[in-house]
């Protein structure tokens, strides 16, 4: 099936990066590019910032931008994801779903604004209240990019949003350098947010020549809201999850305990973010297109797995390996603390590649059920394992969420295959990747072990040196099938721009008209 929708060239199958894995392969290309290069400037940000800023601020700007994320799913409601999906977008859809995301955001921004003192006296934190109010802009920002966002999306265009994202991270990451080394505090963490944003949606907005209409069918929004409520349960469901210790550890400790967490849990995000979102951010329109074809779903599903595998389990492995002098190093001694945690939380991050792409499934073939009770099921559990585990200190809850991560792994695969029919063996592939970074881990273990210096960036450079040379060696001998469709894709990839070269024709197609 090819991915070109009517208003689209023709994309023959049989030339050289023609057909859907190409195109796909091609849009992961121009991802990773533009997310490696977002994490490795917010990387740095991160370090500069880390090395200027109290733990309470950063626990106070953690839980801003976790009230603010919550109500930013809520602002969307499943509309992009509607937008995307759909075989026929009109005008009159586009303006629709626009209109409703930019109402909603308007709304529940007002809304945080009046409750911003009520959760600062919740929360015991007095100077939450002007970051709230600040952020709250965030919200608007994010319902007017909702549509454009969706809309390149949709067409594969992921060269233009890869260098926008760029661009945009960029800008926001000078700034909170700047402004940290001007004495901002917390003020450096709420500009990156607020001019990065902008940033994005200018750009955004520059890259579509659509715009809205003043049009409204309430039938249709009514039919969006419908089918985004169950994706927005299960939405704030994973918010819940992935903010839950955010929220429990402000609430029954102190902002300055949630900086510890927040920074030790950060590095493992921003690597962990840098291969998911390679991946889940191709597979979402690349499944929609496929939803009908069980196999081919299965293969695609197999495939973006053991992709995102290969880049994220020598990561976490690698992280969880060195993070004890990772993190001293990068961020100073006084984060020392940090680096067990850091390591326990890279291990789990590890485990759950297994599940990144169970929801993109379930929302490509229209079984959102399986997936609400599935992740109504987890996040319940996760927040009873914060719960209980906080109190016993943040290297018992970072064990805690681990054991409950490799206990909910199979359930997730035993819903997958019996809603949607994904055989088990999909994960094999996965299991061999692992296994190789796993091999790779102990190899570095042992060598961190050998040396005999205490000079954190040596242990460091020696470590990422054996890594670099074993793990593609690895690689080849545990999981060769991986490693060979790697390489067909690049030469795919070489194939197609070169193609494109010699007629004439390496553009994009324009973003305005969507079928």
């Amino acid at each position: 099936m090819s991915s070109s929708g009517p208003d689209r060239p023709h994309t023959d199958q049989s030339r050289p990066g023609g057909g859907l894995r190409a195109r796909s392969a091609v849009g992961v290309m121009w991802t990773a590019g533009q997310i490696w290069a977002s994490r490795a400037l917010s990387a740095a940000a991160f370090v500069v910032v880390g090395r200027q800023l109290e733990p309470s601020a950063f626990g106070l700007v953690a839980l801003a931008t976790g009230i603010i994320a919550v109500l930013t799913i809520i602002s969307d409601s499943g509309l992009a994801t509607y937008v995307i999906r759909r075989p026929v977008v009109d005008e009159r859809t586009r303006s629709t779903a626009f209109w409703t995301s930019l109402g909603l955001s308007i709304a529940l921004a007002g809304a945080l604004a009046a409750c911003a003192p009520l959760l600062a006296d919740a929360y015991d934190q007095p100077e939450l209240v002007p970051v709230l109010l600040w952020l709250s802009l965030n919200l608007l920002l994010a319902g007017a990019n909702s549509l454009p966002n969706a809309l390149m999306r949709r067409e594969l265009r992921f060269k233009a949003l890869a260098a926008r994202a760029t661009a945009a991270t960029l800008v926001g990451s000078v700034t909170a350098i700047v402004a940290a080394l001007a004495g901002a505090g917390v003020w450096s963490l709420v500009a990156q947010v607020l001019v990065g944003s902008l940033t994005n949606t200018v750009m955004l907005w520059c890259a579509v020549s659509w715009r809205p209409h003043l049009s409204f069918d309430r039938r249709q929004a009514r039919e969006m809201l419908a089918f985004g409520s169950k994706l927005l349960g299960i939405d704030l469901l994973m918010q819940a999850r992935d903010r839950g210790e955010e929220f429990v550890l402000a609430g029954i400790a102190s902002a300055t305990v949630l900086g510890y967490w927040t920074v030790g849990t950060r590095l493992v995000k921003l690597v962990q973010d840098t291969g998911s979102s390679v991946i889940s951010s191709v597979a979402t329109p690349t499944f929609s297109k496929i939803q009908d074809d069980l196999p081919r779903m299965s293969r695609a599903y197999e495939t973006a797995m053991a992709a995102s595998g290969a880049l994220i389990f020598p990561a976490m492995l690698f992280l969880a390996a060195t993070s004890t002098d990772l993190v001293p190093w990068l961020l100073g001694e006084q984060w020392a603390v940090t680096g067990s945690i850091a390591q326990v939380t890279a291990v789990t991050a590890a485990i759950g590649v297994f599940s990144y792409f169970d929801r993109t499934v379930f929302v490509a073939v229209g079984k959102l059920r399986p997936e609400l009770l599935l992740v109504l099921g987890i996040v319940v559990s996760h927040l009873a394992v914060v719960v209980l585990a906080a109190s016993h200190g943040l290297f018992a809850l970072a064990v805690a969420l681990l054991v409950r991560q490799a206990a909910t792994f199979p359930v997730r695969q035993i819903v997958l295959h019996r809603a949607v029919g994904i055989p088990y063996r999909c994960l094999l592939r996965s299991a061999r990747v692992l296994l190789a970074a796993v091999v790779m881990a102990g190899i570095v273990l042992a060598v961190l072990h050998l040396l005999t210096t205490d000079v954190r960036w040596v242990r460091v450079a020696v470590s990422a040196g054996v890594a670099g040379v074993v793990y593609p060696g690895l690689l080849l001998l545990f999981a060769r099938p991986v490693a060979r469709e790697f390489t067909v894709d690049v030469r795919n990839i070489v194939s197609r721009r070169r193609a494109r070269s010699t007629a004439g024709s390496d553009q994009e197609v324009p973003a305005s008209p969507v079928p």
